[in-house]
């Protein structure tokens, strides 16, 4: 019978204390010396312990430094009562999924674990609620031989959102399986398998450098029937409702285009302020936004020798659930630094590739066109006055550390 007037004895020992207790005896101090300080016998000591320990347990998920869910936790029983408040999918500890069952939380703790050792899981952290917590090691079991290798993404085919290239190739694209991740393999062309991944987290690691927003790359292993190949992984962006909007898209709405005789006859500065004029118009955003954005794009293409700026990957993002446009995040970097040229391996000098090297839509030489842009836009006022850039050590072939090298200096060289 339930005791609905609270009546009879009351514990002795209050929820502070007992707290108190369990973590000295955590730290090694003797059951029974502990009962006898706090007036009590062991037995009871060792009962209200239990009972605690199989008490559900509160996880606060937090982002950015706010609390987005809330998960109880029975580890007894092996509940979940999961409760969000956040709209942005992305920053959800289960994304869409409201009923999480215990496996899907174990593989959460999984992720929490391996990115405390070193694999640079996006997005979340785990807090507990300031009560001492759970060993993540006491719920799931990492394999023993885990030496924090990159991640491997298995895909079949029917989670290919893309497989063609507009050239001779192919480049397998898919989603993770709640949605959060865009995980893209290397670009394959007549049978060369590009390093495009390689520039794509270089180039991502140079915004970072100036504070350009730009998608962050992430290495990773793309499996697809039974192979590897390298790849990149992201967070993705249209899990919050964003949809991206190409320039080609969106300036075919009023009937123009960067073929037309009236653009390829503009210089490239005025070509740039262009594209960022008919970017505020349609965006309904202020013209330094856009021009910063264009710019933005040219320097870091500038910086990689990226050859593939065209109109289909730079434009806009449109938020469904706030029906406005914003300016969008800067990626796909990857043909750059000569990996674009599937035959660069007949050049017999640095100058003789860079033939082929040139910034789109402006058809610049980079090296050019980055003195260019620092004449009317001051490029190292403009990033905070940085004053060397630095490329990850993570592509090797001759051609590019050279252009590695006479780019750090040309960039040395700008007032």
């Amino acid at each position: 019978m339930s005791n609905e007037r609270n009546a009879g004895r009351k514990p002795t020992i209050t929820d502070e204390q007992l707290n108190e207790i369990k973590e000295r005896y955590e730290n090694g101090e003797s059951l029974s010396s502990l009962a006898m300080e706090f007036g009590v016998t062991r037995q009871a000591l060792h009962k209200r312990l239990q009972a605690k320990a199989e008490q559900p347990v509160q996880i606060d998920w937090i982002v950015e430094g706010e609390r987005v869910s809330t998960l109880q936790v029975d580890f007894k029983k092996r509940g979940i009562v999961l409760a969000n408040y956040a709209m942005e999918i992305s920053k959800l500890p289960f994304g869409f999924n409201n009923n999480p069952n215990w496996q899907q939380f174990a593989s959460l703790l999984e992720e929490k674990y391996l990115k405390d050792r070193g694999v640079d899981e996006p997005g979340t952290f785990l807090l507990t609620d300031g009560k001492k917590g759970f060993s993540v090691d006491e719920v799931v079991n990492i394999p023993a031989d885990y030496d924090g290798k990159i991640p491997v993404f298995q895909f079949q085919k029917k989670d290919l959102i893309l497989t063609r290239t507009d050239t001779d190739g192919f480049q397998m694209k898919a989603l993770s399986a709640d949605r959060k991740l865009f995980i893209k393999s290397q670009a394959v062309i007549s049978g060369v398998e590009m390093r495009d991944w390689a520039i794509e987290i270089i180039a991502a690691d140079i915004a970072n450098q100036l504070g350009i927003p730009c998608v962050r790359q992430h290495p990773c292993k793309f499996a697809f029937g039974n192979r590897k190949w390298d790849g990149v992984y992201s967070n993705n962006f249209e899990i919050d409702g964003y949809t991206f909007l190409s320039f080609e898209s969106l300036i075919a709405t009023k009937h123009l285009s960067t073929k037309d005789d009236s653009f390829i006859r503009l210089s490239s500065i005025e070509k740039l302020k262009w594209c960022a004029s008919q970017l505020a118009e349609i965006g309904n955003l202020s013209y330094e936004q856009t021009e910063k954005y264009m710019v933005d794009l040219a320097v870091i293409d500038c910086l990689v020798g990226n050859v593939d700026r065209h109109t289909r990957n730079f434009g806009l993002f449109f938020n469904s659930n706030k029906g406005e446009y914003s300016i969008p995040l800067i990626f796909d970097n990857g043909m750059g630094l000569f990996e674009h040229d599937y035959y660069r391996d007949i050049y017999k000098t640095f100058d003789e590739a860079m033939n082929n090297v040139y910034v789109a839509p402006y058809g610049e030489d980079p090296f050019d066109f980055l003195a260019e842009l620092n004449d009317v836009f001051h490029i190292k006022q403009l990033y905070g006055l940085v004053e060397n850039i630095s490329y990850l050590d993570i592509l090797n072939t001759p051609f590019a550390r050279e252009y590695e090298r006479r780019m750090q200096q040309l960039w040395q060289r700008l007032d």
